[in-house]
């Protein structure tokens, strides 16, 4: 009997879960939990969110950094683009691709099985179950499968995935139906999951809240009523528990910043070698990754970041040492072993766009009002979390702070099943039937500053923590005149 059932809706904020666009998951969220303070982890893009989410982990410790970073264990000459052929070369190479275990390495103890099924990037698909050939479970995508034999049976029992399009509509369609007749009708995995690439696609190409994204989001909203009312009359997962998250919040770009360009009109040089750079892009944050971790290389480009009207949050690695006015990785539970030397969340606002929605960001590529996300501005560092079920309590919203983080030993508390002691996130328990409701959180900041040509640097970071757990609830810079 599958137990728990996720449901990823790329993208969505909660502010978009009403009664017009979406309310089949308004009604969702208003039956269960709806997580009100829910976060993912930063940078807030795709790829690093769904590896937290399936190692109960910060980067810091499963090693994804980005959407495109340095795995620097494996090769530190170049920057990935973390999709199913480089981060398969990670693996071939004989590396971790995730530097933790996954839910199906720790399933897999216990006799259990995780499936799951998504139309996002390769990318995303790949981290949910990287070591898949060897620890069993599956992950199906329209251009993959692990295992990889899968691919071919799939394609010959459910035919061709229709072509990626705008909306992204017909291949969700697809993929529902691989999921509710081949998953959950004939594997019956203990954990499923099935993800939508909307709304976050269209977003990206409309703009947040846009016609066309709306339209996205609606699709997806009927979609995900057709699966409750699978769910209710299986006897596969009739009594399972629901979950329905997204990866991360969203923004409208205030101005697409070319940083190669203006790097190279500074007279710096790419590449890996001492005194060189290394860019890894991520929407509204970028990794710099200086050559040999050379400190005097590291301060200079930190000094020039510092007069750029468009920079935010500057993060620095231990391994090129203290640099004034910025904040150490160390501190907020950043460093590690892939951690880059210096890493930026670009500067945001709180500007409304053409559709009503907050929140504006300076951003690597895209156009004036295009979405975007990767930024530690609040309207991005804040998601959804909804849950419906047997373990769950009814009609509840949840102020308490929580995040992807904590989906993994959530899980794992509700199949009774050991959580082991590198996972960083918490079980949600003010969500769980039988449990004290009452949990206390408290708030930490950090704070730098430092004196430039154009005035004084002066940036933030928020975190909120619950125990030994932490999430970032936003950060941002500003410059006071001198």
């Amino acid at each position: 009997m599958t137990q728990l059932i996720i449901v990823v809706i790329d993208g969505l904020q909660p502010a978009q879960i009403n009664e017009y666009y979406a309310p089949n998951i308004h009604r969702f969220g208003a039956e269960g939990c709806f997580f009100e303070n829910h976060h993912p982890v930063f940078p807030s893009v795709t790829r690093v969110n769904a590896a937290t989410m399936v190692t109960g982990t910060n980067p810091s410790l499963h090693g994804l950094f980005g959407n495109t970073f340095v795995p620097s264990d494996f090769d530190s000459s170049r920057v990935l683009n973390a999709m199913e052929p480089e981060l398969s070369e990670i693996a071939s190479s004989g590396n971790r691709v995730l530097l933790t275990r996954t839910i199906q390495e720790i399933l897999l103890e216990h006799g259990k099985e995780y499936m799951a099924v998504g139309v996002g990037t390769s990318g995303n698909a790949y981290c949910h179950n990287p070591m898949g050939e060897i620890v069993g479970g599956a992950t199906i995508h329209p251009d993959f499968s692990i295992p990889h034999d899968l691919h071919g049976q799939i394609k010959e029992m459910y035919g061709d995935w229709p072509a990626e399009g705008l909306p992204n509509s017909p291949r969700f369609r697809h993929a529902m139906n691989v999921f509710t007749n081949h998953i959950l009708g004939e594997c019956d995995p203990d954990v499923a999951l099935i993800w939508s690439s909307e709304p976050d696609k269209s977003q990206h190409v409309y703009g947040v809240g846009s016609g066309r994204s709306n339209l996205a989001l609606t699709e997806v909203d009927l979609m995900f009523a057709e699966l409750l009312s699978y769910i209710e009359s299986s006897e596969n997962c009739r009594d399972a528990d629901v979950l329905v998250l997204s990866d991360h919040g969203y923004s409208s770009i205030v101005e697409s910043i070319g940083l190669t360009d203006s790097l190279s009109k500074e007279g710096y040089r790419f590449g890996y070698r001492k005194g060189e750079l290394l860019l890894a892009p991520n929407g509204g944050s970028f990794h710099i990754y200086v050559g040999e971790s050379d400190h005097a290389t590291a301060e200079k480009v930190v000094d020039w970041l510092m007069e750029q009207m468009w920079c935010g949050v500057i993060i620095t690695s231990d391994k090129i040492g203290p640099i004034e006015g910025t904040i150490s990785a160390s501190e907020i539970g950043f460093e590690g072993i892939r951690t880059p030397d210096i890493t930026v969340s670009m500067r945001w606002n709180s500007r409304v766009n053409p559709s009503g929605f907050r929140g504006y960001v300076y951003s690597i590529g895209g156009g004036i009002d295009m979405g975007t996300h990767g930024s530690m501005s609040r309207y991005e560092m804040n998601n959804v979390l909804l849950a419906r079920g047997s373990s769950f309590r009814s009609h509840e919203r949840i102020i308490t702070p929580t995040g992807n983080v904590d989906i993994l030993p959530t899980i794992l508390q509700i199949m009774g099943i050991p959580i082991p002691g590198d996972i960083q996130g918490r079980v949600i328990t003010e969500s769980l039937k039988g449990y004290d409701p009452d949990i206390s959180a408290r708030m930490n900041r950090f704070e730098a500053s430092k004196n430039c040509q154009s005035g004084v640097f002066q940036q933030y970071i928020e975190l909120s923590e619950v125990g030994e757990t932490q999430y970032i609830t936003e950060g941002n810079s500003w410059c006071q005149e001198g």
